[in-house]
Parts: structure tokens; sequence; C-alpha cells
């Protein structure tokens, strides 16, 4: 049987171990700004669709939205909510930072 192991330092979570779940959802955001089109909007449109066509849709679909499940032990999730980036700053309140909610 595969060993459970925190994403971040390795160390082996045994069965009825504490561990914590975290999920991350990154979405992207609109701010309201459309940029003023100087070409043919239809034209523009086709190039557009023409680009999506030949890209992998795992990957347009990444670039819009993504989730991600990790597994920690209790050091490792007490590092990441005081510091997720590990940069030494104060959380900064999300209200200040989001666009649109969605």
């Amino acid at each position: 049987m595969k060993k459970l192991r925190c994403h971040s330092c390795g160390i082996e979570l045994p069965k009825g171990s504490l561990k914590y779940i975290l999920e991350i959802r990154s979405f992207a955001d609109f701010d309201g700004y459309l940029e003023e089109y100087d070409g043919d909007i239809e034209e523009g449109i086709n190039d557009l669709l023409d680009a999506m066509e030949s890209t992998d849709p795992k990957a347009i679909e990444d670039d819009v939205s993504k989730e991600q499940i990790f597994i920690l032990c209790k050091s490792c999730r007490d590092k990441f909510i005081n510091d997720p980036f590990q940069s030494g700053k104060a959380e900064v309140d999300g209200d200040e930072v989001k666009g649109t909610i969605h």
C-alpha cells in the first residue's frame, strides 16, 4: 500500500494521524475593463477561434480555472496559513485585491 506523505515536507502521515487537506482554486478575474479594438471585430474573433483550435483544450481550461488538492502535516499547514507565499509579509485582505467575484 502506498504511504501517505505531506506534500510539502514529505513526512509520512500514518493512518489516524493528524493531517490537513489544502484545496487551492485559482480562476481568471475580470476587472470590467476591455481595451479598445482597432481592427475588424469579426476578423479578430475568427483569429481568436483559430488560435484556440490549435491549442490544447486542457491548457485553455487551466488558464481559466484550476483546482489542486494537497495533504499537509500540521507543521506545514501552520506555516502555509501564516505565510502562504513565504514572502515574510502580513496577509492581505482579499477585498483589496479582488475584482469581480464569479
